[in-house]
This record gives C-alpha cells, sequence and structure tokens, in this order.
C-alpha cells in the first residue's frame, strides 16, 4: 500500500540524490553547464510533485494513505451500516429516529459538537434507542484541514466532552469533516486513538434532490459489508431513508449496527 510515509522517504532519498548528483557531477564536470544551471528547477519540481500527490490523496478516505481509516466490513454475509453525518437536526433527525425506531434497526450519527447545545434531549434519545454516537469535529469548518494539530486536538476534545457530558460516555469513533485526512490530523489521531471511519457508498444525498435517484445510486454499489453514509439535516433523508430500506430488504440485506459490522467499541 502507497502511504504518505513510503511518499516522504522517496522524496528524500530523490532529494538527496538530485543533490548528489549536482555536487558530484558540477563538480567533477561529469554534467554540462545547462544540467548544473538547472538543478533548482528539478529540486523545485520534486517538491511541486511532493506537495501535490499529499494533498491530492488527502481527499481519498479509503486509500488509507495518511491516516488508517474503516471504510467497510470485511464479510461475505449481506449486511451494511448505516451513518449519518452533520447532524443533529431538530427537524428531520427526529423523524430518522422515528424510521429506524418503526423499522428496530440501528444507526451511527457523527455529530457536530456546537450543534449539540439546546438539543441534548434529542441525542439521549439516539443513544436510548440504541445508535451510536460519533465524533464529528466542533465547527466542521470547510478550514479545518488548515488547522495547526493543537486546534484540531481541541475540536475533537471538546466535542468528545459535549458528547460525554449528555450520554455518559465517550466516544471513540471519528469522521474527519468532508472526509479529508492530512499529516497533521493524522498525527493528532494517533494520539487521541480514535477509530477512524469512512465509507465505501457516499450517497451524495446533499446534491440530489431526487430520492429515488439517490437510493438507486446507493443500490448500485452496495456489497457485503458496506458502509453507507447520509446526512440528517437534509430534508430528503427521511424520504431516502425509507426508499433504502425497504430496497435492501428486496435485495436481501440487513443493516445492522456498525460496531457489528466492523467489530470494535465505540465508546470508551
Amino acid at each position: 500500500m502507497f502511504t504518505f510515509r513510503k511518499l516522504t522517504i522517496l522524496f528524500f532519498i530523490l532529494l538527496l540524490s538530485l543533490n548528489l548528483i549536482h555536487f558530484i557531477g558540477c563538480r567533477m564536470e561529469w554534467l554540462n553547464g545547462h544540467l548544473c544551471s538547472h538543478t533548482y528547477l528539478y529540486i523545485l519540481a520534486l517538491f511541486s510533485l511532493y506537495i501535490g500527490i499529499s494533498i491530492f490523496m488527502a481527499f481519498f478516505i479509503s486509500s488509507n494513505f495518511h491516516h488508517s481509516a474503516i471504510c467497510n466490513g470485511i464479510t461475505t454475509e449481506k449486511i451494511c451500516a448505516l451513518t449519518f453525518d452533520d447532524g443533529p437536526d431538530l427537524t428531520h433527525t427526529e423523524t430518522i429516529l422515528s424510521i429506524l425506531k418503526r423499522e428496530q434497526l440501528s444507526a451511527t450519527f457523527f455529530v457536530i459538537g456546537k450543534d449539540l447545545h439546546g438539543k441534548e434531549a434529542l441525542v439521549r434519545e439516539m443513544d436510548s434507542a440504541g445508535h451510536l454516537i460519533g465524533n464529528h469535529s466542533w465547527n466542521h469548518s470547510v478550514w479545518f484541514d488548515l488547522y495547526p494539530g493543537s486546534r484540531m486536538k481541541q475540536e475533537l476534545k471538546d466535542t468528545a466532552k459535549a458528547i460525554s457530558d449528555i450520554i455518559g460516555r465517550s466516544p471513540l469513533l471519528f469522521r474527519p469533516p468532508f472526509g479529508v485526512i492530512n499529516p497533521i490530523l493524522s498525527k493528532v489521531l494517533k494520539k487521541l486513538n480514535y477509530h477512524v471511519i469512512g465509507w465505501n457508498i457516499r450517497s451524495y444525498d446533499t446534491l440530489h434532490k431526487d430520492p429515488k435517484k439517490t437510493v438507486k445510486r446507493i443500490l448500485t454499489k452496495v456489497t457485503p459489508g458496506s458502509i453507507i453514509v447520509l446526512h440528517d439535516y437534509v430534508s430528503t433523508s427521511p424520504q431516502i431513508l425509507e426508499l433504502l430500506i425497504a430496497e435492501l430488504k428486496l435485495k436481501q440485506y440487513r443493516v445492522v449496527p456498525l460496531t457489528q459490522l466492523i467489530h470494535i467499541e465505540a465508546y470508551a
């Protein structure tokens, strides 16, 4: 598996090689003047490639490039897990909980810390119904991945405390905002011992307005062990959930708790 660590090792080997070639080759006049005078351009190109690959791969959580993430269960059983991001939402989350209760299903909710205030009863309802609650950062800012490590760490700790204050348990499950992981966040996650949860089916329910098309897209990708990501603040989420549950039943898939699918603990 190609990882950030391997890329970094390769980068320094190539950088050292370029400097050695420049130092020895130009001093010994093995290289012509043109090559010697443009070595810095090759070094600049190498730096650009290194940074470019690092940034590009940060957007692919399932690559495990910067940090190991669990994106599906390893099983041949026709089972899958439902996860919801960016809540809780007083209107739509409540409806989603009612549907899940009726169908006797468990889901995982990755919540935003700052949005928990005033919604404590809803979070307790999630917990008492057997749903799992994970950390999704404090602000879910578009600038999150540009934060220094100390601020990232504080965001995760503040959200964990907010969840713990409500349900009495501290989460071990974390889903990074937008599914982006960079080296700074990876370092923070290692210190805090979180299980990073990704997905292998992104519903794009925030972009598609037609619930039927969203469900159809999910169903074309579902496989044994799938982790499906939805968003409980989206107005069409209840409709999507209703249709998805019905279609999964027709395909003989069972929705199981995330911890059952991937065999880890959800709380410290």
